[in-house]
């Protein structure tokens, strides 16, 4: 592998500075690239979370509400004398 490297012609300064920049631009714009999918992806999450949470509240209030109904005794008619 040194070799290869050895043979190779290495470029000169002047010539390789504006590859450097290149490759520093796109390794920029990938990483905001990145950063803007996790977040809207970290978004969505909180957001149907959420959403879960809620569903689980209605759903649990729901089911107390009907256990609270079905403990009372039904309503007995007065008898009238």
């Amino acid at each position: 592998m040194t070799v290869l490297f050895g043979l190779a012609p290495a470029l000169p300064l002047h010539a390789a500075g504006k590859y450097v920049a290149g490759a520093y631009v796109v390794f920029a714009v990938m990483l905001v690239v990145y950063v803007g999918i996790m977040t809207r992806r970290l978004r969505t999450n909180q957001r149907e979370l959420a959403e879960l949470r809620r569903l689980l509240d209605e759903r649990d209030s729901a089911a107390a509400a009907a256990h609270s109904d079905a403990s009372q005794p039904p309503n007995e008619p007065e008898q009238v004398a």
